[in-house]
């Protein structure tokens, strides 16, 4: 992973870290205010079932209004956490604290008796809107401005219909709403600070461990080309002296091996110090595919193998020039070397519902019962002899995958009726003109 992937990595590690938090944070507020408005209304029923069972009156009572709820059976813990049936102060102020009016209807219906001694701010005509607004309705209980009202039949006939002031009731809801929603936004602020200051100087870490990294395999590279080209000289001079033979043969194979690793391992490096420095533009992929494919034609043909395109035309994509000469250079470079003997190689680019879909196969006998989701693995060979044979190094096709994860893209290889297929996947597709070209 690249300076670039790393801070991409961090980004996603704010913004999950981020939206965990809130989440909990809005869960917890969200179960807070639920709670307690489910204990409110509970409340607020029973004042006002207690209301009209008493025919629109509160007394002093001379004994506790509610019995102890851990004697009866029937209460549960959730019954007890919101209030089920435990909405009455066991003191003689009980009825003082409450603030209600009621009007009584007959059975035709007309207004027998206004109870409005208990609220100072009502008086019998409005208590007759209020009343006349909920008495031919469908709901009996529910809420009008700062009240909430209740309707019931009366045992002897008739309605009776009870208003509870529930303002200060509602003012609790609505501050525990409003605590919540700031404690989520601070709450939030100081989390995305927290985790910027953290998360820089862990990341801080990791890009310096890179950038280390990287000048070790810079640094290890060009110090090992010197001793290579003193023991290849020697070589080369003993051969002239004493001919050839199997262990000076066997003594370049290996200087030469050793050569070609560490060019690979100083492009893995250039290739991640490009992707950091590289612009992103608009780049007519189906002709840049054709023209890099173009210069594999010598290739193919010395090494009797047919080279055959199917690339439609002006397909656009935003990504790096050379990023996308390299991905078409590695794939048709890996599917040439591999090719079966004088077998062909596709080279193919289609785009669909906005997404480009760019594949190299090649015919490859051998590709049943093969593991093929190591092969974008760095260094790793299938076959080691055979991969000698080829000079292949196992580094390719994992630059290739970096260059199709850096846009987003998605890449798989896959095997059917012995043509093994490299297969890339992008989203970002401008325009589209088909065009069906051999080569």
């Amino acid at each position: 992973m690249n300076s670039q992937g790393i801070m991409r990595l961090r980004r996603k590690f704010i913004f999950v870290t981020t939206l965990a938090f809130v989440s909990v944070i809005l869960l917890m507020g969200g179960f807070m205010y639920y709670a307690s408005l489910l204990t409110t209304r509970n409340e607020i029923h029973a004042i006002l079932d207690y209301i009209i069972e008493n025919d629109g009156e509160i007394t002093e009572p001379e004994e506790p209004l509610v019995q102890d709820m851990n004697n009866d059976e029937s209460t549960g813990f959730f019954d007890e956490m919101f209030g089920l049936g435990n909405w009455m102060d066991e003191s003689k102020e009980f009825p003082y604290s409450i603030r209600y009016f009621a009007v009584i209807f007959d059975v035709d219906p007309n207004v027998v008796i206004f109870k409005t001694n208990h609220i100072a701010a009502v008086s019998d005509e409005d208590a007759m809107r209020y009343a006349n607004e909920v008495i031919d309705g469908s709901s009996s209980f529910g809420r009008i401005d700062n009240y909430y009202y209740q309707v019931a039949d009366r045992p002897e006939g008739g309605k009776i219909v009870v208003y509870l002031e529930a303002r200060r009731q509602m003012n609790n809801i609505g501050r525990i709403l409003f605590y919540s929603l700031i404690l989520t936004i601070l709450g939030s602020m100081l989390t995305i600070l927290f985790i910027l200051i953290f998360s820089r100087r862990i990341f801080n870490r990791e890009l310096s461990r890179k950038e280390m990294q990287d000048r070790f395999m810079t640094n290890a590279s060009h110090e090992l080309k010197t001793p290579l080209a003193v023991i290849k000289a020697n070589t080369e001079v003993e051969q002239m002296l004493t001919g050839e033979n199997e262990w000076n043969i066997s003594t370049m194979q290996q200087v030469e091996r050793m050569t070609g690793l560490i060019q690979n391992l100083i492009s893995i490096v250039r290739a991640e110090e490009r992707e950091n420095e590289e612009t992103v533009k608009e780049v007519d992929v189906s002709a840049l595919v054709k023209e890099t494919a173009d210069s594999f034609k010598a290739v193919a043909k010395n090494s009797g193998k047919k080279l055959e395109y199917d690339i439609e035309d002006s397909i656009v994509c935003r990504m790096s020039e050379a990023d996308g000469r390299q991905l078409v250079l590695l794939f048709i470079d890996n599917a040439v070397k591999y090719c079966d003997d004088e077998g062909t190689v596709t080279v193919a680019i289609r785009s669909k519902a906005r997404s480009i879909r760019f594949s190299v196969s090649n015919d490859y006998a051998e590709g049943e019962n093969i593991d093929y989701s190591k092969f974008f693995e760095r260094f790793y060979r299938q076959d080691e002899s055979h991969n000698i044979k080829k000079g292949g190094y196992g580094v390719g096709l994992s630059i290739a995958e970096s260059i199709v994860e850096k846009y987003h893209g998605k890449i798989n290889v896959e095997w059917r009726d012995g043509v093994i297929s490299f297969v890339c996947t992008f989203h970002n597709v401008k325009s589209i003109k088909s065009r069906k070209m051999e080569g």
